[in-house]
């Protein structure tokens, strides 16, 4: 069984001296994060971009995880239904969720964005590090033509 997320932060030695070596970066906190994003991918091992996942393939196999996300993606989630948290909080969160296995449920947000799921099922996301956003997209949208980096299906 996983630890809860405040188990894992206080548990976690190594964890806990990042995080204070990344509060004491002297830059602002959006700076913070996507150091964050990158550092603790690369020190759990975790993909960071969706390209990254193909090479995970027999680590979320092991795991029994169906539809793995990238540290990436799941930072961008995370984002749009939180958009004023910390972002430090976001980035910590998201390497949390793909270390564990867990991931945003997708119907929350479509939820925050329509009320409802549309048809299509599906959202693009464009951006780079944490200046992400997310494109609900249309049966006719080319996710890729919007300037997405990646596009998931609400299966």
């Amino acid at each position: 069984m996983s630890p809860s997320f405040q188990e894992w932060i206080s548990e976690d030695q190594e964890l806990n001296n990042l995080l204070v070596e990344i509060q004491e970066m002297d830059c602002d906190t959006l700076k913070q994060a996507e150091f964050a994003l990158k550092k603790l991918s690369d020190v759990y091992d975790l993909p960071l971009m969706p390209e990254d996942l193909e090479s995970y393939q027999t680590y979320f196999e092991s795991r029994n995880i169906a539809d793995p996300r990238s540290v990436y993606e799941e930072a961008a989630l995370i984002k749009f239904l939180e958009p004023d948290d910390d972002p430090r909080g976001i980035a910590l969160f998201a390497v949390y969720n793909v270390k564990h296995g867990m991931g945003v449920n997708l119907n929350d947000v479509f939820k925050k964005n329509a009320k409802k799921v549309p048809k299509s099922g599906r959202i693009g996301i464009k951006g780079e590090g944490l200046n992400t956003s997310i494109i609900f997209l249309n049966e006719t949208d080319n996710w890729f033509d919007l300037g997405c980096k990646v596009m998931i299906k609400l299966l």
